[in-house]
Order: structure tokens, then sequence, then C-alpha cells
């Protein structure tokens, strides 16, 4: 028969162990990206990649961008890049790092965060800010880069139910993600959640942007109702182009 001792100690470490567990995750997940003009049927044209690590309430996100099927009208885009931070109501970053190749032309993002603002930024080659709409110290309190926008996305609960505002910042351009409304389409149980992207700064006064990321005319993030709210897809329109993200 298991002696007192040994049946708490017994106790103790399945208690530590559960704890640990719970506490670390690792999840490896993948998204397609696809580019859709009017009458024409949707073209996969990237691939993301992305790894993520969270414990003791810090996470480290790992990603892969892979350009697919060659159109007119998105530029390909190949890079890898990795961002860790800490876990405060949202995914919040502390450092972010960035490098790709788009039009041929090697890219290089890197940010480090301070008391909830950038600190240090460096993009290479070296943005000729005299050409872009001012982007101020004070823009900088509160924001966070891309990626962690999108790890944001994908968890319902870390936008509010579809009622916050995301602060976001790439290393050149400045801009905000509003959630303006949200519908639920009970034809396939799903949560619709729509928002505004506002742009700030960082962007030229007579630039026709084609980063549908940088500057959509709107945006759409949809949920399952009944699974958990697990995210199913993200749609943003600029002109006439959308773009899709799936998860595969």
């Amino acid at each position: 028969m298991m002696s007192i001792k040994k049946i708490y100690l017994y106790l103790f470490l399945v208690f530590c162990s559960s704890y640990t567990l719970a506490d670390t995750i690792d999840l490896e997940r993948k998204f397609n990206i696809y580019a859709k003009l009017p009458l024409v049927p949707k073209v996969s044209v990237m691939e993301i990649a992305t790894s993520l690590n969270i414990k003791n309430q810090k996470y480290f996100y790992d990603f892969s961008i892979k350009s697919k099927n060659i159109v007119e009208f998105i530029n390909q885009v190949n890079g890898n890049g990795q961002v860790d931070g800490v876990i405060d109501n949202i995914y919040r970053p502390t450092n972010y790092l960035y490098k790709y190749t788009r039009k041929k032309k090697e890219k290089y993002v890197e940010m480090s965060y301070s008391d909830n603002a950038v600190e240090k930024i460096i993009n290479l080659p070296k943005v000729d800010k005299s050409q872009l709409s001012t982007v101020s110290d004070d823009m900088l309190v509160g924001t966070i880069d891309p990626s962690s926008f999108f790890l944001n996305l994908l968890d319902y609960e870390k936008t509010k139910k579809c009622k916050n505002k995301f602060k976001i910042f790439d290393g050149k351009r400045r801009y905000d993600v509003v959630f303006t409304n949200i519908t639920k389409n009970k034809k396939n149980n799903s949560i619709e959640c729509e928002a505004n992207q506002i742009r700030l700064g960082g962007y030229k006064s007579d630039e026709n942007v084609s980063d549908v990321f940088a500057a959509s005319d709107y945006i759409k993030v949809i949920y399952s109702e009944n699974n958990n709210n697990h995210f199913i897809g993200y749609e943003a329109k600029n002109g006439p182009i959308k773009i899709i993200i799936e998860e595969i």
C-alpha cells in the first residue's frame, strides 16, 4: 500500500506536470493566400507556414512566405521572419525581424520594442522618409508588427470578440485596423467580423498601393460559431483585387 507521503508526492508531481504542459504550447499551421479578380476564379499565389511556441506567457513565432503561381497583379514575395514577445491580453512583440525578396530586391526589417513602443528600427535598404507621410514617435506607441497582428486575428478572444482596434507598423507604414461590424451567418454557422484599415503614415501622397495588406478598402475575418470560434478565413480588398487567406 502506498504511504501518505508517496501519495502527496505523486499528486504534487502530477499537478506540476499538468501545469507545465498547460503552460507550454507548440503549434504549426499553414495557410494559403489566394488572389481573385471579378468574374475570375481565385488563384493560389502564396503559402504561409508558421510555428508558434508559447511558454510562461511569452510567445515565439516563426513564419515563412513562399510565392506559388505568378500573376501580374500581385507582387511575388518570398521571405522568412520571426517575432517574440509577451502575451498581455494580445500578442505584443518585443523583437521582430523579416527578411524577404520582392521584385527581385532583397529587403530586411528589424524592430525592437520597449515600454510598449518601437525602440529601434532597421530597414535595409534604408527608407527615404522624405517621400513619405510622417510617422512620428508618438504614432509608434502601442503598435504591433504585421505578423503579430495576423497571429491575434487567429484567436477570436484576442480581437475582443471583434471589438478591438489594432495599431500596426511594418517598419515603414503605420495604419490602424478597427473592427466596425459583427454579423452571424446562420447558413454556415459563422461569425463575420468587418474592419476598416486606416492609413496614418509612411505612404506616398500619390501612391497607388498594390500591397493589399498595407492598404485595404475593407477587411473581413470569419470564425466558426460552433467550433470554439475557430478561425475560418480572412478577406481583404484593394480596388478590384481581393485577397483570401484560408488554413490548409
